[in-house]
């Protein structure tokens, strides 16, 4: 039986060194598999936390962009609301203006149309006995017909009206003289 026993230990020998092998082996592998599944977590990892970090950046940006809009159309419309208080001082300075240079300013504008004589000119109840003696100076006649405005004069040609209230001036002229004073002021 020695024989036989020699025989298994032999057997159980090379069985045990192929059971140490296969256990390297194994062992090997799995912490080359680990290896390379933690190299490639980190490597998502690190993706995710690029992603993240840009994400971030992008909304950070985002809202700062927001911010800076938000600012910038308060001091729009500061500065809209400003210029608007100096058109509205502008008319109410015109409006306010001694007779003297109330018809000064009126007659300057008469003459700045370049109208013919005869145009039959209308201007509100306040104004009629103010400006009755430019328009007749300027060669045109004061209509008996007084109409609601604040200041300046239409000029009534056959059916058609030509308005030049301070009022309408300034609407027309409004865009140009927002520029003006922005130059100005900002």
């Amino acid at each position: 039986m020695n024989d036989g026993k020699i025989i298994i230990d032999k057997i159980m020998a090379e069985a045990d060194t192929e059971i140490q092998a296969i256990l390297t082996q194994a062992k090997r592998e799995t912490d080359e598999l680990q290896k390379s599944a933690k190299e490639k977590m980190e490597k998502e990892a690190d993706r995710y936390r690029r992603l993240a970090e840009e994400e971030g950046r992008k909304a950070h940006a985002k809202e700062i962009s927001a911010a800076e809009m938000d600012a910038k159309k308060a001091l729009l419309q500061e500065k809209q609301n400003l210029l608007e208080e100096v058109l509205q001082e502008a008319v109410k300075r015109l409006e306010s203006l001694s007779d003297e240079e109330y018809e000064n300013v009126i007659g300057n504008m008469l003459d700045a149309l370049k109208l013919e004589q005869g145009k039959e000119i209308m201007v509100s109840e306040k104004d009629k006995r103010r400006l009755a003696n430019i328009i007749s100076r300027k060669g045109f006649v004061l209509s008996n017909k007084t109409v609601q405005i604040d200041g300046g004069f239409i000029v009534k040609n056959g059916d058609i009206e030509y308005n030049y209230s301070f009022a309408a001036i300034m609407t027309v002229q409004k865009e140009e003289m927002q520029m003006t004073a922005a130059n100005i002021l900002f």
